[in-house]
């Protein structure tokens, strides 16, 4: 391979690394506090109000959000609850997650976030899930559905639906979802609110991460950038090919 031909590979792999190490850092920082869980008060698995740093519910009434420490896989969720299927121990994230029963007495679990740009849009990420608990003479095994909405302030979407079936132990295992949302000003209340059917649908979630997505004005300079290291490929590729 002419020294030249390799050259210019070399910068188009130089121009490809940078454009795409300027979209992840400008994508990379987490706007959530304790988006994982893992500060809590809890030391077994317990209602969630009150025991989450930096996450608020409904109050003591929304007994249907729990916060999950990973001895649930020895102790049970309760005494006398468990999983109807193999459901991991640990979410991908690691340590502790959240249940939020979406038929019964659940609340939205929030956050207040700040330093957001008016008319910007943000990149909501999380892990999901979905299982149906067992409870003798209170579980009624046979299918459930879930998913959560997530709001930004006034905004709203939804994420994937989501099915399982207590009956045959059928779950839907942690799966990472990707959410965009635009924030109105720059303080706005993250809420994550379950919704399901069934008896009951615990709807899992964990890794909760927002960042800034880049502006259109700066994906087109990335864009540029990528198209000018291809056509110095192309050209000195003819070069080679002409020589």
């Amino acid at each position: 391979m002419a020294p030249f031909f390799r050259q210019a590979r070399r910068g188009l792999q130089a121009t490809l690394a940078l454009t795409s190490l300027a979209v992840v850092s400008m994508a990379q920082a987490n706007l959530v506090q304790n988006g994982s869980f893992e500060n809590t008060t809890a030391t077994i698995t317990t209602q969630f109000y009150n025991q989450v740093a930096n996450w608020s519910n409904g109050g003591p009434s929304a007994i249907g959000d729990s916060i999950v420490l990973p001895s649930w896989y020895t102790l049970g969720l309760y005494p006398g609850v468990g999983v109807a299927g193999a459901l991991p121990q640990y979410s991908p994230d690691g340590g502790n997650w959240v249940f939020s029963d979406g038929d019964y007495f659940n609340s939205a679990i929030t956050q207040t976030l700040t330093g957001l740009t008016p008319g910007a849009f943000y990149k909501i990420s999380f892990w999901e899930g979905l299982i149906q608990d067992t409870e003798a003479n209170v579980t009624i095994p046979g299918p459930v559905t879930g998913y959560w909405q997530v709001s930004l302030g006034s905004n709203t979407t939804s994420g994937a639906f989501m099915t399982g079936n207590g009956a045959t132990l059928t779950f839907t295992n942690w799966q990472q979802e990707n959410l965009v949302l635009q924030a109105n000003s720059s303080t706005e209340v993250l809420s994550f609110l379950a919704f399901g059917t069934g008896d009951p649908p615990l709807v899992l979630l964990d890794g909760v991460d927002v960042a800034a997505l880049p502006e259109p004005a700066t994906l087109g300079l990335t864009l540029a950038a990528f198209l000018a290291g291809g056509a110095v490929y192309r050209r000195r590729r003819w070069q080679a090919d002409a020589a």
